[in-house]
């Protein structure tokens, strides 16, 4: 890890145990983590910074163990079996504390350009986006007016629901590793547009993050698109009755 990684990986934990101590108490906190209550209490209160592997470790436990039951409270399943994360997108505090996650994964490789379709991913590539410091690039359903240059890739949801997706040419440039990022993944159609975009850029995929995936989609993404890099989601949901085609 870079000097620059071990720092923001040290601060973003300090950030994190502050934003929990809105939630938990210290001894709640302590038997989670391990450590005791005073320890917390000076790294909250930022008299000392946790060490690097220290700050690794609360990051760990934050995903495997709070994050992830704080993401699936917030999901609704609507009447006809659809999963609503609007509630999580809409949440500024908690994506924030996901993008620091994302940011922990994904630290050890180069980032220089995050990808997204619009709208529902807008929120979390901006937040992951400023972690890494670097720009957003989006692609949407229709073209921009007074974009002459556009990569374009077709997006087949179902038989009868066919969708182009369009990426002005200058939002990517050749080379630039990009990290994809989204909030909800179902077959993973828009996910594999959005690679195939990024391939006609001619740019490299490094990674791939989700805030939720439907039915396993992420391993059967990796498969399809033939990836090494990390696909990752945060919290996978089991299929429910409606068939899920985006």
């Amino acid at each position: 890890m870079s000097r620059v990684a071990d720092v923001k990986t040290r601060t973003s934990s300090v950030e994190l145990l502050a934003t929990l101590k809105k939630s938990y108490s210290y001894l709640e906190l302590s038997a989670v983590l391990g450590l005791s209550a005073p320890i917390l209490s000076r790294y909250v209160r930022g008299h000392v910074l946790p060490s690097a592997a220290r700050s690794e470790k609360f990051i760990a436990t934050f995903r495997e163990r709070l994050l992830r039951k704080m993401v699936t409270d917030e999901v609704r399943v609507t009447g006809d079996g659809s999963y609503d994360i609007s509630a999580v997108v809409s949440n500024v505090g908690l994506l924030r504390q996901i993008a620091k996650v994302v940011y922990s994964e994904f630290s050890l490789v180069r980032v220089d350009r995050v990808l997204t379709m619009e709208v529902d991913g807008v929120p979390l590539a901006a937040e992951v986006a400023g972690e890494f410091n670097v720009s957003i690039a989006i692609a949407r359903a229709e073209r921009d007016l007074g974009v002459e240059e556009f990569l374009e890739q077709k997006a087949v949801y179902s038989p009868s629901s066919v969708k182009y997706l369009y990426l002005p040419r200058a939002a990517m440039r050749k080379g630039e590793h990009v990290l994809i990022v989204d909030d909800m993944v179902r077959s993973g159609t828009t996910i594999e547009a959005l690679a195939r975009l990024a391939e006609k850029a001619k740019a490299k995929i490094v990674g791939v993050f989700a805030i939720a995936s439907v039915d396993q989609a992420m391993p059967k993404l990796k498969g399809r698109l033939g990836l090494t890099c990390p696909i990752e989601s945060l919290v996978s949901l089991e299929q429910k009755s409606r068939r899920y085609n985006y």
